[in-house]
């Protein structure tokens, strides 16, 4: 990060160009890396009745179209991919020039692959698939495959684990997690994710319903760094962050000069430092 000022960003090909560079992650390429992919009003709620598509602006499309357009495999919550009616992932034409192969997969993350499930994807087709527990009775697998959904069968043990072990065996690497925040809290708490792309609604819903952006059984603190930050005429604030950048509580690293009474520099826009 290079200021404190984010980078204005719009629709025209010079700041598509800032755009797809802030987007750019930090793990290597010959990992597999799971970069979280969320959007919250400013107070932190993710829904509108019952669905995140309210909060959306035309910049946020963008990120989310970039992200899948970066993504080997997108990765969702059972619960998400029902309330918002996903089906199979679509190069958005904005970042089809960037991509050379076809849109990626989309696949389900269920613990118990209900009836509901099994019909949604079936009508999806085969751009969505299934991703079911080890625990799995083999009758509801078998339900599944017979209404013709690919289901992958995940290892036993750590869920989280068995989630890098599943991806691990796809032979994939850039992989998009799009939540919800109930199993983003689980993957942040057993540090399965390593970046959060989150996208800040220009507003703030009062009384609102909706869950909060993450939802976990217990208090935990996870350590991140802002790595780009970005913002649209029309509103809105986005941003990437790396997950678990460590630092000492209450203070900078040493040698980071960034910390309490530390000069910002204005040398360059933020997202460009790659």
């Amino acid at each position: 990060m290079h200021t404190t000022e984010p980078v204005v960003l719009d629709h025209d090909p010079a700041a598509l160009d800032v755009l797809w560079r802030a987007l750019e992650p930090e793990s290597p390429e010959s990992t597999v890396s799971i970069r979280a992919v969320m959007l919250a009003s400013i107070d932190g709620t993710t829904t509108v009745d019952g669905r995140s598509g309210g909060l959306g602006t035309p910049t946020d499309r963008l990120v989310y179209d970039a992200m899948r357009a970066r993504a080997d495999v997108i990765l969702v919550g059972s619960g998400t991919a029902l309330a918002e009616g996903y089906g199979p992932a679509r190069t958005s034409e904005v970042w089809s020039g960037r991509r050379d192969r076809p849109a990626p997969p989309v696949i389900v993350l269920t613990r118990s692959l209900p009836d509901r499930l099994i019909e949604h994807c079936a009508k999806a087709g085969a751009g969505v698939q299934i991703a079911a527990a080890a625990h799995t009775p083999p009758e509801r697998i078998e339900a599944a495959r017979a209404a013709g959904v690919t289901v992958h069968v995940m290892r036993g043990g750590d869920y989280a684990e068995s989630v890098r072990a599943l991806l691990t065996d796809l032979g994939v690497t850039a992989v998009t997690f799009e939540g919800g925040p109930r199993l983003l809290g689980d993957f942040l708490t057993a540090r399965l994710v390593d970046e959060l792309v989150l996208s800040v609604a220009p507003e703030i819903i009062v009384g609102g319903r909706g869950p909060g952006l993450v939802i976990g059984a217990e208090e935990k603190r996870i350590p991140m760094r802002v790595a780009a930050a970005f913002s649209c005429p029309r509103g809105g604030l986005y941003t990437r962050w790396v997950v678990g950048d460590e630092r000492p509580p209450g203070g900078a690293r040493e040698g980071d000069d960034t910390g309490a009474g530390a000069e910002h520099s204005h040398d360059g826009p933020s997202g460009m430092n790659g």
